[in-house]
């Protein structure tokens, strides 16, 4: 099977979509969660900013990036999707959930500028996405991001090229997965 045969069975909006490999969908998962704690990493690695994401509790909603810059008394955080093709009512649920906890936020940090966004990180601009995923996201458009426009809201110096973002997120795919496969 050819390549691009392999690729037209992948969604095209979904991160692993850039993967060469074919990855069943619990590894898609998988790979959206190393990718969220390594870019973390290079956040905290390339940046001031102090990450104060508390470990998960009950009765509180996950919030998938949350960091702090007392010097210019900023408050980050993020959603992070590695495919941001919902349906409606996920859609609407994740819009929901980002616009309650900027809320909170602003509340329990009532000195500090709340930024938020909602980041599609399979795409590095919001200008990449297509239309009709824009348009489902289109009451927080100044709020959607692709990858690189996160990590300019955040102040961290670092721009990805499509080829490189491709080669580092193989990577990552085939630190988390060294077994290949031929579905």
């Amino acid at each position: 099977m050819t390549e691009d045969i392999k690729k037209n069975k992948k969604d095209i909006h979904s991160l692993c979509y850039l993967i060469r490999k074919n990855l069943t969908q619990s590894e898609c998962i998988r790979l959206g969660i190393a990718f969220e704690k390594w870019l973390g990493d290079v956040i905290i690695d390339n940046s001031s900013l102090i990450n104060i994401k508390n470990k998960n509790k009950k009765g509180i909603r996950e919030r998938d990036h949350l960091f702090i810059c007392h010097k210019r008394k900023k408050v980050y955080y993020a959603e992070l999707k590695a495919n941001i093709n919902l349906d409606t009512e996920k859609s609407k649920s994740t819009i929901s959930k980002c616009l309650e906890i900027s809320e909170e936020l602003k509340k329990e940090y009532i000195e500090y500028d709340i930024r938020w966004c909602l980041v599609g990180f399979r795409f590095l601009t919001y200008s990449d996405m297509p239309s009709n995923i824009q348009n489902k996201y289109e009451n927080i458009k100044n709020n959607f991001f692709g990858i690189n426009q996160y990590l300019k809201m955040l102040d961290v110096n670092l721009e990805f090229t499509e080829e490189r973002y491709s080669m580092i997120l193989n990577l990552i795919s085939d630190t988390c997965f060294t077994t290949t496969h031929n579905s």
